[in-house]
């Protein structure tokens, strides 16, 4: 979870072990605006940016849809563009 300030963010995903459009292992995130208004889904796979967020807090899941041992590893970043 991070607060964000309003403005326009992307999330890097080029160098995830599966890609950016996976839905065996990646991030999902959901805003929850300081004005009370409706939160959203505004990260997941096949869609990772540029959104215009409103001042808000993120909570990102991190998922991974699959059994057995994953020997795989990535860095989500968000990035403030404006």
């Amino acid at each position: 979870m991070v607060h964000v300030d309003a403005g326009t963010y992307t999330m890097d995903a080029t160098d995830w072990p599966l890609g950016n459009n996976s839905w065996l292992m990646g991030i999902q995130a959901h805003i929850s605006p300081d004005d009370g208004s409706e939160g959203a889904t505004v990260f997941e796979p096949r869609n990772y940016g540029p959104k215009t967020l409103k001042t808000g807090t993120l909570y990102c899941n991190i998922f991974v849809n699959t059994t057995g041992e994953v020997d795989k590893t990535f860095t989500p970043r968000l990035y403030k563009i404006d």
